[in-house]
């Protein structure tokens, strides 16, 4: 076996070609090199490809001697699904040489348990020498579309504000008064997220605050959203109050309904609520379906894994399908986005085991996915950005982190929490690194963040949990300055100057986290744009990074990815 990759992974390299200079029945010395290379995320993203199950990648063809053994390929940092490697050319001048690539499954299976790529053999014409084959996507599936800056969700769960109005709370900016809405939207946020309940209109006025979420409340708040220009989550509990990875109680009403009954049930409610949202002016962007649903929804018809493991998945995802079909039938051409949300942001293997089983499975399809991150629960933010890179190379769908807060004082979170203090300035501080976190997420799928309980103030007699100590606004009222952090994580990432010195003092906002600075002295001849190193800071929601400039030298500047 002449080819090099395979060699490398022996380690016999220097035996090999020992092996071809005895002449032990191998071809003849080659003249020259085949470098092949192929891009594994869209049949990834596809599910044929699990790089974390040990899968491994090979091309074959006729280009060894013996025809069609594989010369598997490895990752070498060119990209994230990128695979390449080489094999000697033993093919003389105008050969056409047949290839495909193949997937190993688990890097252990037998030929006849390999995933070739599907269409006819892809075919090149050898040199004779060393040649570099065109890069290939498997199946020629196009790999991941990215999300653009301005698509990033810098988005605020309001869903009780008008409680708290209804309750004499007030908001303000800068000590002015104002609609809460309207202020928010002012610091940069540019979605609202709002909660919906199944609950009746007696749950909702003898418990208020864990009922009243139902979509008689909601659709005013709804339309308030829209009319100040925001866009606009609706987060589905499928329950009468709330829903989590503890708690997925069946509405009341929903309780002695057989299965196919229930299907049929969350179907013509989720058209119903859609349709009331799209009469009311305020036709959701962005629609949960499920709240946390790590454990499955409306226990027990849809809990996972459960006792039999195989039927509790399939409910699950009969339940979430025939949701979607609900919101299809009412929105038709103006379908809004669906996301499926988990509550384990630092919780990469679980993550992996919720949505392997659900998009590789059952094969549902959505198209976001919706992780909870606190920190006081879900570890540092290290365990985050794993989850986040892990998720992003696996499914290749866009991720949000759906839900997340920081203490703006320590009253209820008495410490340190990751190691930025409960305070105003910590808040801040948490809120750039969440930012640039999710802007680092592999292929730019970091969709947004989501912001929980923005609204909370301390009201007597309720309680709260902390949240009223995580929120955007304090004790008074007053917008935190966390709210233009996020705010800025939105905005168009453009690159500004000024003067300093002998250099220039470049700034860009939050939104331009996963960026760095790069340089070009010969841009008019397609010269290189080299990324600069050195120290760059965030202060205010803004990247400040200076650089010296050579007097009497041409450079221009951008942003651009690593």
């Amino acid at each position: 076996m002449p080819c090099i990759e395979w060699i490398k992974l022996w380690g016999i390299r220097s035996v090999a070609w020992v092996a071809v200079a005895l002449g032990f029945g191998l071809p003849a010395v080659a003249s020259g090199t085949l470098e092949f290379s192929v891009n594994l995320a869209g049949f990834q993203v596809q599910g044929g490809f699990h790089p974390g199950a040990g899968d491994t990648i090979a091309v074959a063809g006729t280009f060894t001697s013996p025809a069609w053994e594989p010369v598997y390929l490895t990752n070498n940092g060119t990209g994230i699904d990128v695979y390449t490697g080489e094999c000697a050319n033993i093919q003389g001048p105008g050969t056409v040489i047949a290839y495909k690539f193949l997937v190993n499954p688990g890097g252990i299976s037998q030929s006849g348990a390999w995933v070739w790529e599907s269409f006819s053999n892809r075919t090149l014409a050898s040199t004779g020498g060393s040649q570099t084959v065109p890069s290939a996507s498997f199946d020629d599936l196009p790999v991941p579309a990215v999300m653009n800056a301005t698509d990033f969700l810098a988005m605020a769960d309001c869903s009780l504000l008008s409680f708290f109005e209804s309750n004499g709370i007030s908001y303000s900016l800068n000590g002015v008064q104002g609609d809460a809405l309207a202020i928010l939207r002012s610091e940069g946020i540019n979605a609202v997220r709002l909660r919906l309940f199944t609950s009746s209109a007696s749950q909702a006025q003898a418990d208020p605050y864990d009922y009243i979420n139902n979509l008689a409340y909601t659709l005013p708040l709804a339309s308030r959203v829209k009319a100040a220009g925001l866009k606009l989550m609706v987060d589905f509990h499928f329950s009468d109050t709330w829903a989590d990875p503890s708690h997925q109680t069946m509405p009341a009403a929903w309780a002695g309904l057989d299965f196919e009954q229930l299907t049929a049930q969350v179907r013509s409610y989720t058209s119903n609520c859609i349709a009331a949202f799209n009469q009311a002016g305020a036709m959701p962007d962005y629609v949960q379906v499920g709240n946390e649903i790590t454990d499955g929804m409306l226990w027990p018809a849809g809990l996972v894994p459960g006792t039999n493991a195989a039927v509790q998945w399939s409910n699950l995802a009969q339940i979430i399908q025939s949701a979607i079909a609900g919101m299809r039938d009412a929105a038709g051409m103006r379908m809004p986005k669906t996301v499926i949300h988990i509550d384990r942001g630092g919780d990469w293997p679980t993550t992996e085991w919720f949505f392997d089983n659900l998009i590789v499975t059952q094969q549902v399809n959505f198209d976001m996915i919706g992780e909870s991150y606190y920190p006081f629960w879900h570890g540092p933010l290290d365990q985050l950005t794993n989850c986040l890179i892990q998720t992003a190379m696996r499914y290749g769908k866009p991720l949000l982190v759906a839900e997340t807060a920081f203490p703006w004082n320590n009253l209820y979170w008495t410490t340190n929490v990751d190691g930025f203090p409960a305070s105003p300035y910590g808040q801040e501080q948490y809120t750039a690194a969440l930012v640039q976190a999710v802007k680092q997420t592999p292929y730019l799928l970091g969709a947004g963040i989501s912001w929980w309980g923005t609204e909370y103030q301390t009201l007597a007699g309720v309680n709260e949990a902390g949240f009223d100590t995580t929120s955007f606004f304090d004790s008074q009222g007053e917008c935190l300055p966390a709210a233009l952090l996020l705010g800025q994580s939105a905005v168009p990432a453009q690159l500004r100057a000024t003067a300093t010195g002998a250099g220039l003092t470049f700034s860009w906002p939050l939104s331009g986290s996963g960026l760095s600075l790069a340089e070009n002295l010969q841009p008019k001849t397609s010269g290189t744009w080299k990324s600069l190193s050195g120290a760059t800071q965030s202060m205010g929601g803004l990247f400040y990074r200076y650089q010296d400039i050579t007097p009497g030298t041409n450079a221009f500047f951008r942003l651009q990815s690593f």
